[in-house]
């Protein structure tokens, strides 16, 4: 009898340890793993929603049919993509009978023949923004139809523009703005380097409301 309460005994006291040995819980290798997983599995999440969040936004943006307007606007750089072609083929379609063209530099107003507004088919109307961004094309071309009383216009951008420029141009002229986008095709590297660029200009432009 004794031996058998002794060996009841020994039996308790290893189940106590293992009690105490589970209510300790994971070793702290193991916690740092899990912390780890945790964080991978957010970090992971976060990635998925912002390439989807760019597939939406910057890929495939809303764009809208070409209709008639006072002026097409061609954002800068013009030459990338085919935006200012685009824009010519809209304006000989009489979709607008004036061409803005935003330029980036002095030297490219010097450069390009169309600036110098010899074609009889449409007027063309170049500029220089300052600051050479977005929201300084949209105060200018927010000044223009001031001063034209335009109150419609085509904007034209590449795929990736679409979205952030709508948003920006709007905010400086209340009229109708439709977006068209240019029909060239970025690299798969173009459009890494745009994803990163977009998301972070996109960002500043909520955060900056005014015109």
């Amino acid at each position: 009898m004794p031996a058998q309460r002794s060996g009841r005994l020994r039996k308790r006291a290893a189940k106590r340890r293992s009690t105490r040995t589970g209510a300790k819980g994971k070793s702290p290798g193991r916690k740092l793993l899990g912390k780890r997983g945790w964080v991978f599995r957010i970090a992971l999440g976060l990635l998925v929603v912002w390439l989807i969040g760019c597939l939406v936004v910057i890929v495939e943006p809303t764009v809208n049919k070409p209709a008639k307007v006072d002026a097409i606007l061609v954002l800068g750089p013009p030459d990338v993509d085919g935006r200012v072609t685009a824009a010519y083929a809209l304006a000989r379609a009489h979709y607008a009978a004036t061409v803005v063209i935003s330029v980036t530099s002095a030297l490219q107003f010097q450069r390009k023949s169309a600036c110098r507004n010899d074609n009889p088919q449409y007027q063309v109307i170049c500029f220089q923004p300052h600051p050479a961004t977005t929201q300084g094309e949209a105060r200018e071309i927010g000044q223009l139809a001031r001063e034209h009383h335009w109150k419609s216009i085509i904007v034209v951008t590449s795929t990736y523009h679409i979205s952030r420029a709508r948003m920006i141009v709007q905010r400086c002229l209340p009229g109708k703005v439709l977006m068209v986008a240019a029909p060239g095709r970025p690299s798969v590297l173009k459009w890494a380097r745009e994803f990163v660029y977009q998301t972070g200009a996109y960002a500043k432009a909520l955060i900056w409301r005014g015109c």
